[in-house]
């Protein structure tokens, strides 16, 4: 494994050193194309506005690689928005995070202060977005925000996790996948990733600013017991709901308190959270190009009727699951698509 050691800053000097570490080309101080030993691929960086920056990452490695980020003074908060095809690790004091769209989580807010490393996986698209977010910014909006429950909060970050780790909400996802359709070298390209980085912004800190304050109501043990049922969840999105009295059970508690502590604890009902999951998954299913039919997108995930799935995943993404489908091309199709270049090939010959 190759590694390398870079540091942040919420201006463009920082990437000489990587791209000269890397072997890779940098350009006008905002690109940095990955050398043909590593893969294929290239990052962007730019400034938003003097306290928000952000950097893209869009590659497929050929080798294993570590990218080493040392602590720096600079007060910043780092998030990081994963939509890779494959788990990436984040490394912190020696333990592993698993980041990215195949594990669920796929967002992690991380302390500049501290020491971490970015382990992309090898052969798979990795499609990353990081923030650089001058603390201040964050700190204020916790303290200016009308609500009580906010006035004695700051965003504290643990020496030995990422202060946030979580999955994505399905309007993040939107706005990290548009990104997979545009050019870096295209000139549009630096005034959108402009516009959807304060909008990934912007939905984090009014899903921050809507969840509740810390519980002091519930005992830890309630609180691991509840997020062992929303694993469980996460675990089997391809089978139908449980039930709440099969969750409850599993929790220790009744039914009732069981419900009411779920929507305290991640602001949702058991069922809404697991069809929302339940979606984002059918949304990975309609675009890998493993199916032929809807049919058989809704049987993969234990639904029967094709109205109720086509109801639900319009409310989560307000589009039909027909404008996100992509159709397997059957093996027919594709020798028929490749037959007279062959037949070339063999005249050339």
């Amino acid at each position: 494994m190759k590694n390398f050691t870079h540091f942040y800053s919420l201006t463009p000097e920082w990437q000489h050193q990587l791209a000269e570490e890397i072997g890779g080309e940098l350009i006008d101080n905002k690109i940095i194309v990955l050398p043909k030993t590593l893969g294929h691929g290239h990052s962007f960086f730019t400034q938003i506005t003097p306290g928000i920056s952000a950097f893209f990452m869009d590659f497929v490695l050929s080798t294993p690689i570590k990218i080493n980020r040392l602590k720096s003074e600079d007060e910043l908060y780092i998030f990081h928005f994963d939509q890779s095809d494959q788990a990436n690790l984040i490394k912190i004091d020696n333990i592993d995070y698993k980041i990215g769209s195949s594990i669920n989580l796929g967002l992690a807010i991380i302390n500049n202060n501290i020491e971490s490393s970015f382990e992309p996986a090898v052969g798979q698209r990795t499609l990353a977005l990081r923030l650089l977010v001058d603390k201040k910014l964050l700190n204020e909006f916790v303290e200016n925000h009308p609500s009580e429950e906010f006035t004695n909060r700051k965003i504290t970050i643990e020496k030995k996790a990422p202060y946030y780790y979580d999955n994505i909400d399905s309007n993040s996802i939107l706005l990290i996948q548009s990104l997979k359709s545009k050019s870096v070298f295209d000139s549009s390209f630096e005034p959108y990733l402009k516009g959807t980085s304060l909008k990934l912004l912007g939905n984090f800190l009014n899903r921050y600013s809507n969840s509740a304050a810390v519980k002091n109501e519930s005992t830890e043990i309630e609180i691991e017991a509840i997020a062992k049922t929303k694993t469980y969840l996460l675990d089997h999105l391809y089978n139908p709901f449980p039930s709440v009295p099969f969750l409850s059970k599993m929790a220790g508690m009744s039914p009732s308190k069981y419900k009411m502590l779920f929507k305290k604890e991640f602001h949702n009902t058991p069922n809404n959270l697991f069809i929302k999951e339940k979606m984002l998954l059918a949304y990975k299913l309609l675009q890998s190009g493993d199916y032929s039919t809807l049919t058989e997108v809704i049987y993969e995930l234990n639904y029967t009727k094709l109205s109720y799935f086509c109801t639900k995943y319009y409310d989560l993404f307000h589009r039909k699951p027909s404008q996100d489908f992509i159709k397997k091309i059957k093996k027919k199709q594709v020798a028929s698509q490749f037959s007279v270049p062959y037949i070339q090939r063999e005249n050339d010959m």
